[in-house]
């Protein structure tokens, strides 16, 4: 059997085939996510995806047409928050905001103001922010005037599976970063939508990941060469997706998930929203596999901290790897590697356990004699800093401590990032290195939807891993780094901004 899991992620889409019951590559088209720039603001460019997705299905098909194949089920896994307002004709109302787009800060003071931060984490088992999918509705009904007249809201995953199936669902992992999902009992929260003035039928029935909702309409199969006999389903919220294809399924597990974002989730069987979860600012959901909830923190700029970078010394691929490969020649070199500084990489704003919009980035530690590749040095270090100042907060909270760290998505290919977040958390790093993991992901839930038993897939294989263990003579200084300069100008910083820009 054949499925086809579809990413549309922030940076690229990706359109990939498996065969089960492994689950390998077997083909694969990705495309560069078209977006809208206007200044400050950014918006998807939707029916671009939309096509791009259409072509990518079509050059699969081309190719298991001529090798005798035919696909059972397709799903698609997305990037969370983002989504798309319909009108009765099913038309999209006016721009797709992307995920991290800071727009509906007005908006969210608003809901803020009726509902209370503390009320809305207590039913939604989120913290209040702008991203949420009800900002974004609230925005587009404040700034366009057919959004006053909105049926639907549907989240990227979801539209792409509307387009291909004909069938409106919503999936529980894309419904969690909503903000109008009652979390403890898996509704919409009809009260709190009627409170913030969106109509509660704006939302469409929800499913778990994995179920079919539909088949290919008749116009996808003839534009894509598919047939009208594949189901389609929502495979959900990208991280979880990628948890799913490292077999990720128990509360002694944490995975790092790695991006354009980076964040940390662990699976578990029930919601934490008590205070101290609330003031970390750790982020509820219903996880992609039915029974289990999940714990999940994001960093808006781990991978986007590097493209930064290189638009910054205007720098192309070969021309930035060449530079890694030389800061992993200075690690033999002490003086070099004692050169240190801090990089504090709120380009996006900041993640938990201070979770805030307005939060700018930091650089510490330059001179009149710094170079690029020290200033890359710096930037990995910070990302790495911050994941532990993150970690640390996940482990005092689950009051667990997580000796292995398992890596996917771009990190797992830069060794040097790989041994310098070994080094510095002090924990064993497992990169799982699997082709397309949130694709993957999708892929295994869209065999679900056809009757496959998920709990007959093989284990990630040993040879798909690679094991990085602490540099033990280094631990030490980087633990002082941390203590003694990340943390304290972490927290000034944190402190000037609040006074500078007030509570968000």
């Amino acid at each position: 059997m054949f499925t086809i899991g579809i990413d549309i992620g922030t940076t690229n889409c990706k359109v990939c085939l498996f065969s089960t019951p492994e689950f390998e590559l077997v083909d694969q088209y990705s495309f560069k996510t078209p977006k809208l720039v206007h200044g400050q603001n950014t918006d998807f460019d939707i029916e671009l995806i939309w096509k791009g997705t259409l072509y990518g299905l079509n050059k699969l098909s081309s190719s298991l047409h001529a090798a005798c194949i035919s696909v059972s089920a397709i799903a698609v896994a997305s990037v969370g928050e983002a989504g798309v307002l319909l009108d009765d004709k099913d038309k999209p109302i006016g721009p797709t905001l992307t995920w991290y787009d800071t727009r509906p800060k007005t908006q969210l003071n608003k809901i803020i103001d009726v509902l209370g931060v503390e009320n809305i984490y207590s039913i939604t088992g989120i913290p209040a922010h702008s991203n949420y999918s009800v900002n974004k509705i609230k925005w587009l009904q404040d700034n366009i005037s057919a959004a006053k007249d909105g049926c639907k809201w549907l989240c990227l995953a979801e539209y792409i599976a509307f387009r291909l199936s004909g069938e409106k669902r919503s999936e529980y992992s894309l419904a969690s970063r909503t903000m109008a999902l009652n979390l403890e009992e898996k509704t919409w929260d009809t009260e709190l939508l009627t409170k913030i003035e969106i109509p509660p039928e704006m939302f469409s029935p929800l499913v778990y990941a994995g179920a079919a909702i539909g088949t290919l309409t008749r116009e996808v199969a003839e534009l894509t060469g598919l047939s009208t006999s594949t189901s389609v389903a929502i495979a959900g919220h990208d991280h979880m997706c990628g948890s799913v294809a490292v077999g990720l399924n128990n509360k002694e597990q944490i995975l790092n998930s790695t991006g354009t974002t980076e964040g940390l989730l662990v699976v578990t069987e029930h919601t934490n929203t008590s205070q101290e979860f609330f003031k970390a600012r750790v982020s509820n959901g219903v996880h992609v596999l039915e029974g289990f909830h999940s714990l999940y923190a994001s960093l808006p700029s781990a991978g986007y901290a590097i493209e930064w970078f290189r638009t910054l010394f205007e720098m192309d691929m070969p021309s930035f790897l060449r530079l890694v490969d030389t800061l992993n020649e200075q690690n033999e070199d002490d003086s070099a590697a004692n050169l240190d500084g801090i990089f504090i990489p709120h380009l996006r704003g900041s993640g938990p356990p201070e979770r805030n919009t307005w939060s700018k980035a930091l650089l510490y530690g330059m001179d009149d004699k710094s170079r690029p590749e020290e200033i890359l040095r710096f930037i990995f270090q910070g990302l790495c800093f911050e994941l532990r100042n993150l970690l640390d907060s996940y482990e005092a909270l689950t009051g667990r401590h997580y000796p292995v760290i398992n890596v996917i998505g771009a990190a797992c290919k830069n060794p040097y990032w790989l041994q310098l977040k070994a080094t510095i958390l002090n924990r064993e790093v497992v990169a799982c290195n699997i082709e397309e993991a949130v694709s993957r992901g999708a892929a295994m839930l869209a065999a679900k939807a056809v009757g496959f038993d998920l709990t007959q897939t093989k284990n990630t294989s040993e040879e798909m891993l690679k094991r990085y263990v602490p540099d033990s003579d280094e631990v030490s200084r980087f633990d002082a780094l941390y203590q003694d300069l990340y943390k304290p100008l972490y927290e000034s910083k944190m402190l000037v901004e609040r006074r500078c820009y007030g509570e968000s």
